[in-house]
């Protein structure tokens, strides 16, 4: 087996834990449908009701408040 070379990255930033902020996010929004979508560049919160699917945010991170 010959080994598959990848490209080097240095080291990250460690990452928030997410929960605060998602038991905060849920009071706010207690009895609505969110999603929150993370990925490498942030994450975006969305609300869906009968209306359809609105953007809430699209942040860096999660810190909403």
């Amino acid at each position: 087996m010959v080994p598959i070379p990848v490209p080097g990255s240095g080291p990250r930033d460690p990452v928030a834990d997410p929960e605060p902020a998602l038991l905060r996010l849920a009071a706010r929004y207690a009895g609505q449908t969110l999603t929150v979508r993370f990925t490498r560049t942030g994450c975006t919160v969305h609300r869906h009701d009968d209306d359809g699917v609105r953007l809430l945010a699209e942040v860096p991170d999660l810190r909403l408040t």
